[in-house]
């Protein structure tokens, strides 16, 4: 039961964040060069043959057995990949135009967490990484940030909404 509940909890967040994404987006004017799209889409072809992997099927099989052609998929993929690559671009001028920065305290807690995951030493981990692989991190991590500042931004526009109709 807690399990379902923290999934349950997880996903409301999740959708809670990809909305409040997906709104500055809307207020973002951007030209993206179809090679971003298409970089994007070769990146979701991949994790989409990973999770076939994870299932016994390759991307071959896939295909011959859903009776499309790895075309047609990728043109299926195409609209799902234009809305990453936008939302990459805003939450990074976001955190560019907010300065938004991870520290060396949450790239501790993500170690962390990796720890409990792997059930070994945060320090084991952290001794694993590669430092340019710990500026990625810190990215992400900055990025992240970047949600739950557009997250908290959209909270405050929902309070004054709430409190705007109990005046009325």
């Amino acid at each position: 039961k807690k399990k379902l509940t923290e999934r349950k909890e997880a996903a409301a967040k999740n959708a809670k964040e990809a909305a409040a994404v997906e709104a500055a987006v809307a207020n973002a004017e951007m030209d993206i060069p179809d090679a971003m799209v298409d970089f994007q889409v070769d990146q979701m072809v991949d994790e989409f043959k990973q999770r076939l992997s994870y299932q016994g099927l390759s991307l071959e099989q896939y295909v011959q057995f859903s009776g499309q052609n790895i075309d047609a998929l990728r043109e299926n993929m195409k609209g799902d990949a234009l809305k990453r690559v936008q939302g990459s671009l805003v939450l990074e001028a976001i955190v560019a135009a907010e300065n938004i920065e991870a520290n060396e305290e949450d790239l501790k807690k993500e170690f962390e967490k990796m720890a409990q995951m792997y059930q070994m030493e945060a320090s084991q981990i952290e001794g694993m990484i590669p430092e340019e692989q710990k500026e990625n991190m810190k990215k992400d991590i900055a990025v992240q940030k970047a949600v739950e500042f557009v997250l908290d931004q959209a909270n405050v526009t929902e309070a004054t909404e709430e409190l705007d109709f109990e005046e009325k």
